[in-house]
Order: C-alpha cells, then structure tokens, then sequence
C-alpha cells in the first residue's frame, strides 16, 4: 500500500511519546472505496488497510469512555491492459490512489461477562482529517493525472473480541464518509472496513 511505511512509522512514534497510554491497538483488513464520480479515471474499489491507535481512558466519567486518536492508511492500486491498434501488445496504464487519516477518537467497551477477562462489544467514532493523494493514468487521453487534496471525515466502527487482561483480539467493522477535495473524483468519498485487531494494554 501506498502510505504502508509512513503509517507504521507515526505509529511507532505515537507509542513512544505516549508511554502511560491505556491501550495501543493496530488493525488491518480488506476495504472498499466509492467516491463521488469518476472524472474519466478508473480505480479499483477493493484494497487494503492497516490502522492503529492510541486511547485514554477517562478518569470520572459516568461510564467506562476512552478518548484518543488514530492514524490509518489504505491503497487501492489497479493495472489495465488496453489493445494497441496494429500492434501485437496491449498499453499497460496504472491507477495508485491512496488515503491516509488522522483522526480524534472516542470508545466505550462494553463487556459481555467481567473484564479485564472475557468478550466485549466496542462501538467507537472518528473525525479528523483526511489526505487524498492519486497518480492514475487516462486511457482517454494517455497523460497521468496526479492530485492531493484533503477532506473533512467521520468514521463510525465496532469491535468484537475477546480479552485477557493485558491484551484483546478480534474483529471490526467501520463505514467512513468523507467531504472535500478529490479533485477528479468528485467532493465526496465512502470507504467500508472489514477487519482483525490486536490490542494491548499498558
């Protein structure tokens, strides 16, 4: 994925400016990306995620409330094959488009027996900010069009899992929606997640 290296970076750094977190968690899985139009451009609706974050827990409050924040990357990359008139080859054109977000987040954990041990339900949301960045070739007109641009997202999720105390797995789900700048792909974009977690506790 295009913004793999840089996510993992922020992230390792996030663990190491926040040593007295509460819980440090990193997800990835399959997502799928719809934007507002095409502009002419093609891209592929299914690629790939990885996120993590960092959460706090509340101290106080009326319920168990964690409050922190994520970073997260996905890529979607595609190759088309178009035949060449007279020619025995067919002109490889490339689509790369990548999202990358940082996000303010808020968690309630709702547990399914008595934590620190067993199940629990997690529903959590996200907004913040979202970059866009794309290279993808035209077919129509054979130049390369590249934008970056930036957006306003929220981004609703849940997770599923079981805990042992100092650590917890499982499943999430999350649905984005996103207002902004994507340029040739219109003011708008909705990207679905589908998951596995990892988190541990400190």
């Amino acid at each position: 994925m295009r913004y793999l290296a840089f996510v993992v970076a922020m992230l390792a750094g996030a663990t190491a400016a926040f040593g007295q977190i509460d819980a440090f968690t990193v997800s990835g899985g399959y997502s799928r990306l719809h934007t507002g139009r095409t502009g002419g451009l093609f891209y592929d609706n299914n690629g790939g995620y990885i996120d993590g974050d960092v959460l706090f827990p509340v101290r106080g409050a009326p319920f168990p409330l964690l409050l922190g924040g994520g970073i997260s990357g996905s890529g979607y990359n595609e190759d088309e094959f178009v035949p060449v008139s007279g020619e025995f080859f067919d002109e490889r054109f490339r689509s790369d488009l990548g999202l990358l977000s940082f996000e303010g987040r808020a968690a309630i954990p709702i547990p399914l027996g008595f934590l620190p041990r067993g199940f629990f339900v997690m529903p959590r949301i996200g907004a913040g900010l979202l970059v866009n960045d794309y290279s993808i070739d035209s077919i129509a007109t054979g130049f390369t069009e590249d934008h970056t641009g930036a957006a306003f997202e929220i981004r609703p999720a849940v997770q599923v899992g079981y805990s042992w105390g100092t650590g917890s797995v499982g499943a999430e789900v999350a649905y984005m929606s996103a207002w902004g700048d994507f340029g040739k792909l219109g003011a708008t974009a909705w990207e679905l997640r589908a998951g596995v977690f990892v988190r541990f506790r400190f």
